[in-house]
């Protein structure tokens, strides 16, 4: 695969997924693609996105990994997202936003748990 957004790490049939940037519409569209492609060229029955560092979720953006985690799981393929801040939990409470076909996670190894205990 071409440039990256972000850098991945496969971990057995998982693909960690740290978010160390700032996302906007583009990036977090280009992140879009960049998972489709890394689940299409690999054997991935979870995906953890990590967004500890992230500190802006807007409407877009959580629209964007919702609908990402929908094709993941048409792929195959669970989302769990980590890590997310109080006060992103916040805003996205107050703005009604809900994160469909997303399993939420306090951290990265919760996600693993409960991603393990899906099969």
């Amino acid at each position: 695969m071409k440039n990256k957004v972000v850098p991945t790490i496969k971990l057995y049939d998982y693909l960690l997924v740290p978010i160390q940037i700032e996302l906007d519409d583009t990036t977090v569209e280009k992140l879009q693609t960049q998972i489709l492609d890394e689940i299409q060229g690999s054997n991935i029955r979870g995906i953890v996105i990590d967004v500890s560092m992230v500190d802006i979720i807007d409407s877009y953006i959580s629209f964007t990994l919702s609908e990402t985690a929908g094709m993941a799981k048409m792929m195959g393929c669970y989302t769990a997202i980590c890590g997310i801040q109080p006060q992103v939990a916040l805003t996205l409470a107050q703005m009604g936003i809900k994160l469909k076909d997303i399993i939420i996670a306090r951290d990265l190894e919760d996600a693993i748990d409960i991603l393990g205990n899906l099969d």
